[in-house]
């Protein structure tokens, strides 16, 4: 089983293919890209706010939070509607926070930049599923993880589904043919890092040192080994750990959320992955003569 297959060249350069280097082509292909992360973004946005209050996400229409009026379809342009409302209720005026407009260009731009470097590259497009969901939840549990302190069943159970998902639909994803071997591998570089970090979460509950992670944090970690594969998780657990512990550091906090940087650690791997795995491979050559 190859670990790299998602990383190397595509059969063909799917990107030129499309006419993506077209002007035309491309900037319509990339806009709706971008609408299209936005839109996911929007909807990241009401899972930020109503999962950690215990609210539904279907039951209720989107509102203001202040006076309750429904918020109009017009209202509710993702990036667009802050813009022309200038961050405001149209009913009540009372200002919006920012952070509804930041994940929301925040996804359009991540997701807009995933579709151009992994054509660029002429990765599989069939990576691209996969990879979308991870940015898609790594915003959305750092978020709400550094505000709340919790890493919602909701999000990491559905990161699961998305995994298995992507395992069997798109095996081709990891350069397998058969969905048997696909979703074995994808259980695996997520059960096998899950495993370990619970199994360091229930030693340091045993010996009483304080607790390192949270059951959140594994089952996060379970959901993104399973979308971007057993190198990528190992390097965002330490690359995650690093920038975490830098961090609490610098802020002089003894305790401190370890999702976000996790998150982080995984966005980054997806866009720079492949330029790991080969400063690794020449790292290993090195050491070898």
């Amino acid at each position: 089983m190859n670990f790299e297959m998602c990383y190397h060249p595509a059969a063909t350069d799917w990107f030129s293919r499309m006419g993506m280097y077209y002007p035309a082509v491309g900037v319509v292909v990339l806009i709706w890209v971008f609408a299209m992360g936005a839109c996911l973004g929007s909807f990241l946005n009401v899972c930020i706010w109503r999962i950690p209050r215990g609210e539904s996400l279907s039951k209720a229409a989107s509102h203001c939070t202040v006076c309750g009026t429904p918020i109009h379809w017009y209202d509710n342009l993702p990036v667009l509607s802050f813009l022309i409302l200038r961050g405001r209720c149209r009913s009540c005026r009372t200002p919006y926070s920012a952070s509804y407009f930041i994940v929301e260009l925040l996804c359009g731009v991540l997701f807009t930049l995933m579709v151009v470097k992994t054509g660029l590259l002429q990765q599989t497009p069939e990576i691209i599923p996969a990879h979308a969901a991870m940015i898609f939840f790594a915003v959305g549990c750092a978020i709400i993880d550094w505000k709340h302190q919790i890493v919602p069943d909701k999000l990491t159970f559905s990161m699961i589904a998305c995994g298995i998902l992507s395992a069997l639909l798109l095996p081709g994803a990891w350069g397998m043919e058969s969905r048997v071997d696909s979703l074995f591998f994808v259980a695996a570089s997520g059960a096998v890092p899950a495993a370990f970090v619970a199994l360091l979460a229930l030693a340091s509950k045993v010996c009483k040192c304080g607790r390192i992670m949270g059951w959140g944090d594994v089952k996060f970690i379970l959901g993104a080994g399973m979308l971007i594969g057993f190198p990528g998780i190992m390097f965002s657990l330490c690359a995650g750990s690093m920038i975490g512990f830098i961090t609490g550091t610098v802020m002089k906090r003894k305790h401190i959320a370890f999702c976000p940087f996790l998150a982080i650690s995984c966005v980054i791997w997806v866009f720079a992955g492949n330029y790991f795995l080969e400063w690794y491979k020449q790292l290993c050559l090195w050491m070898i003569k």
